[in-house]
Parts: structure tokens; sequence; C-alpha cells
């Protein structure tokens, strides 16, 4: 016999919250963690842009071409 204790799923514990999970205050939780992430990331980026080398220009027109300064003036006008 299988003992009706009811829905077994409501006693049973894990780190994502169960079935029915509600945190407190996710919103704010979810706004503090991407913030944390983008004052992370900015500085991150912005290092990346000014230590950025390299010893021949590309072929084609890369993003970072716009923000780095170390890529002289050439012009891919053209190219588009």
């Amino acid at each position: 016999m299988a003992g009706g204790s009811g829905d077994f799923r409501t006693k049973v514990w894990s780190m994502s919250g169960g079935p029915y999970c509600r945190p407190v205050h996710w919103k704010r939780n979810t706004v503090i963690a991407l913030a944390g992430i983008v004052l992370v990331c900015i500085p991150v980026a912005l290092k990346s842009a000014e230590l950025e080398q390299r010893p021949h220009l590309p072929v084609r027109p890369i993003p970072s071409q716009l923000w780095c300064k170390n890529f002289g003036t050439k012009d891919y006008k053209s190219f588009e």
C-alpha cells in the first residue's frame, strides 16, 4: 500500500526552492546582482580597450575600432 501522506513535493527541500518557490524580494535581489555585474564588467572593458594592440590593421572593420585610439585613421567606408 502506498501510504497516503498527500503531496510529498511540498516537503522536499532543494536549493532552487522547490516546486512552489516564491523568494522574498526577488526583484531587489535581481537588481543588486545586475548592478554588481555591470560595476565589474565596465572597468574590465575600459581597461581592455586601453590595452588592446593590433600589429596589423584588420581586413574588415571591427567594433573595437570605434573606441580604441591605436587603430589609425584608415577609412573603411568603401568596404560597405
